[in-house]
């Protein structure tokens, strides 16, 4: 018999069971969740702002490295297949230095567009060593804090985000960025030709598709906007920016309508992410 066992019995000790594994609550404080819980749903999110900025920038992986590499004045930074990863959500522990590199190209095109190129050279130095195009930098969108709307989302809130603790509300909206609208113009135009020339394979002449596509046109909207689009269909008018953003609604309905698709199966965001493919495309 081993000594402390001996000496426990002198004593007259009793012998304490071991104490239980740590378990999770069954339930939480209201307004908490489980620390995993908030870092797959900050992922998920993160997966989401990174599509939602690369397709309203039209930038590739490539460009948006490039514009990481210059703002942090190094290369390889963020990769290609990095920038792929973190948009299918599928890095559970993102690099922080993706994540500064991130912040690093958001911070770079809202300077760019606020301050000027030659504040923004002067800062990062020039971006042909880069292989930039001004144009990248012009076209693009910059996320912006939702609380905070003049100020470029940074390094900080990208971590925010990735840990869940930061959410940008605005993804499910569709505000177009200045260089979007005139190609958005032309990408409309040519889905509502298509469209009524659906029509005119079922037998109708031009003029009677171009009525029919007119017809599925929201009721609730006035005949001045119904016009509208009659003119941007033949190509003698066209949205503005904030008309665009509006009529994006019934545009989409329209587009259901014609299209037969069960109501609430198509809308603004569709529409958007329809027209943004097809002006890639082009």
């Amino acid at each position: 018999m081993k000594a402390t066992t001996c000496l426990r019995q002198a004593l007259d000790w009793p012998t304490l069971p071991p104490p239980p594994p740590p378990t999770v609550p069954d339930s939480l404080p209201p307004g908490r969740q489980l620390a995993s819980r908030r870092h797959l749903q900050g992922r998920q999110h993160l997966s989401a702002v990174l599509n939602f900025w690369l397709a309203r920038s039209g930038l590739s992986h490539e460009q948006l490295g490039s514009i990481a590499d210059w703002a942090m004045s190094e290369k390889g930074l963020l990769s290609s297949p990095q920038i792929s990863h973190l948009r299918n959500g599928t890095v559970v522990k993102p690099s922080h230095r993706n994540l500064d590199a991130l912040g690093g190209a958001n911070m770079a095109i809202w300077l760019w567009q606020h301050r000027g190129p030659e504040v923004c050279l002067r800062r990062y130095g020039p971006h042909s060593a880069y292989r930039i195009q001004d144009e990248w930098l012009q076209n693009a969108i910059w996320l912006h804090h939702p609380e905070h709307t003049d100020e470029a989302l940074n390094y900080a809130d990208f971590c925010d985000l990735q840990a869940g603790y930061l959410v940008l509300p605005y993804l499910g909206e569709v505000n177009l960025s200045p260089s979007e609208t005139k190609a958005m113009n032309l990408a409309l135009a040519d889905l509502f030709d298509g469209l009524a020339q659906e029509r005119m394979g079922d037998g109708q002449t031009m003029r009677q598709a171009l009525e029919t596509v007119l017809a599925a046109y929201p009721a609730t909207a006035s005949r001045d906007r119904r016009e509208h689009l009659r003119n941007v269909i033949m190509g003698t008018a066209d949205y503005t920016k904030a008309e665009l953003e509006k009529e994006l609604f019934f545009l989409a309905e329209t587009v259901r309508i014609l299209r037969a698709l069960p109501e609430g199966e198509f809308g603004p965001g569709d529409l958007h992410a329809e027209l943004s493919a097809g002006r890639r495309r082009a």
